[in-house]
């Protein structure tokens, strides 16, 4: 038997755009072409898998499970990379084109033994089939009056019987009944110990760490992790490895060395005070962020594991943003390089932040009569949750531009939202930002805009999932500050987290910087100095 190679397999497919102006549809009535974007499904996928060894591929929905386990199966192809080895294959990826409704289970049982290829004779083959199922009793009975987990057994025990020597299952281990569950993990085992490779796609992290000797976890088709199955990141929360932290805020210093190469000055801040966070957070909460009272599971939601480090400062980012905040009103504009907790809620936090200091800043102003209708823009990759939770009462009118699936998982409406395909790239994020801001503003009419502009939408960020170039981000940030200050609305900055390299993620937020200061002659080039 031989092992399995893959080296750098991608997939990029082609999808329709939705037509939204009568221009477009009679472009595509006279070329015959409707307008479409490339859909990156999987990015620069690698694996080395030896004979005997099983791999767990996890992920949510749409993650490019299933879009792996078919370039392995040789059923579609990568659009670059290669695929070597595993020998012959025994395929489990749905079987609705193998089982016949109509067809009694016997004669299923013999369309299974053909499909997979069994030697020796098909009766022989169908009846071994039907008793390793325990479906002898049932063999003339129509498979469309079985179960789903009686159907399943069929094709599975088949495909176990194969002789393959790499085995390629998408979800099928969690459907069945118990004991089916456990004679197939049983088999599995047998097949792994006789040198066969097992690849399963499973939403089941407890079947995950049982079977599988390593873990392969997609989102939005990039490889987050690749290791031991009890390492696995816990689904929903933030997601993040440590490393994505530390990248995060290595490129602070490096920001301000670019900062001050550019000629920007820095000025100090006071903390927010308690009173201020009240606004926002439970006193329960903030009582706990002072005593840095987090159990592990509250520091993995928060994906801080240097929480212990971070969470005195979350009153100092808190006063940053109010800062900022105020400094627009003065100036126009308003900068605070670290602000932007838009995951954070009242009794929590969540994402990197334990407040949510826009929110905070937001009701201070509020509350002093500096503002009326003040407004979040949101362009960071991941939807503010914790914010649009906040201001749904309306009291504030949030916009969030967000990549359309993964993280966070427990997503809260927006005032407005648009939602952006994983893998999009510059033309259909700067159309839907530049439509999207146009009608938000006719709608929100603010006095003021915080514009939290992360550089995590880049298309080199491990946890972003959308494809925008540096040029891209550089022309996101233009349009939104030209169009702010043509309109005379004052603008709080923020720039919210980043995972690409620190070098890049720096030279991304100068970009952002500068943008916003040539759009506002008054300002005087001074940022506030930041927690590094």
């Amino acid at each position: 038997m031989t092992g399995l190679s893959v080296k750098n397999i991608s997939k990029i497919f082609r999808v329709e755009l939705p037509r939204e102006d009568t221009f477009s549809a009679l472009t595509r009535f006279f070329s015959g072409r409707s307008p479409s974007a490339d859909f990156l499904a999987l990015d620069s996928v690698s694996l080395d898998l030896k004979p005997g060894s099983a791999l767990a591929i996890c992920g949510p929905n749409g993650s490019g499970k299933t879009t792996l386990l078919k370039i392995l199966a040789g059923i579609t192809l990568p659009s670059s990379g290669s695929v070597s080895g595993g020998g012959k294959r025994a395929c489990l990826l749905g079987f609705s084109s193998i089982l016949q409704e109509r067809l009694s289970v016997k004669e299923n049982a013999a369309l299974c033994a053909v499909f997979f290829e069994l030697p020796g004779r098909t009766a022989d083959n169908a009846e071994k089939i039907m008793s390793s199922s325990d479906l002898g009793h049932l063999r003339n009975a129509r498979a469309g009056e079985l179960s789903a987990g009686m159907k399943l057994r069929l094709p599975f025990m088949a495909a176990l019987a194969s002789g393959a020597d790499l085995f390629l299952i998408d979800e099928t281990l969690a459907v069945g009944d118990a004991g089916f569950k456990a004679r197939c993990l049983k088999e599995l085992r047998a097949l792994q110990a006789r040198g066969a490779i097992l690849v399963f796609a499973t939403h089941d992290a407890e079947l995950a760490r049982t079977l599988a000797g390593e873990a392969l976890v997609l989102e939005n088709g990039r490889v987050i992790f690749h290791g031991a199955p009890d390492k696995m990141p816990k689904p929903g929360g933030a997601g993040m490895m440590g490393a994505d932290f530390g990248r995060g805020l290595e490129r602070i210093p490096l920001l301000y060395s670019l900062l001050k190469e550019a000629g920007f000055g820095f000025s100090g801040f006071p903390p927010a005070s308690d009173e201020d966070l009240l606004l926002v957070h439970s006193r329960s909460w903030l009582a706990r962020l002072k005593a840095n009272d987090l159990n592990p599971e509250e520091e993995k939601e928060l994906a801080l594991p240097h929480s212990k480090l971070i969470l005195p400062y979350s009153w100092l980012l808190a006063g940053g943003a109010i800062a900022a905040a105020r400094g627009a009103l003065e100036r126009g504009l308003g900068i605070f390089p670290r602000g932007g907790g838009h995951h954070a809620f009242p009794e929590r936090g969540e994402g990197l932040y334990p407040v949510n200091d826009i929110a905070v800043a937001a009701r201070v102003l509020l509350k002093e009569k500096l503002v009326k209708r003040p407004a979040v823009i949101d362009l960071d990759a991941h939807q503010g949750n914790g914010t649009a939770f906040i201001f749904s009462g309306g009291e504030v009118k949030t916009f969030s531009v967000h990549r359309a699936d993964g993280h966070p998982r427990n997503r809260v409406r927006s005032s407005m939202d648009a939602e952006i395909p994983a893998g999009a790239r510059d033309r259909v994020y700067l159309e839907a930002v530049k439509k999207g801001v146009k009608d938000f503003l006719k709608m929100a009419k603010p006095d003021l805009v915080f514009a939290l502009c992360s550089a995590d939408a880049f298309e080199k960020d491990s946890f972003g999932g959308l494809r925008i170039s540096m040029e891209g981000l550089k022309k996101r940030d233009t349009l939104l500050f030209k169009t702010l200050a043509g309109l005379g609305i004052p603008a709080c900055l923020v720039l919210g987290g980043s995972y690409s390299s620190p070098e890049e993620a720096a030279r991304i937020n100068l970009n952002t910087i500068k943008a916003a200061a040539e759009a506002y002659p008054a300002f005087d080039k001074t940022v506030l100095e930041s927690i590094r």
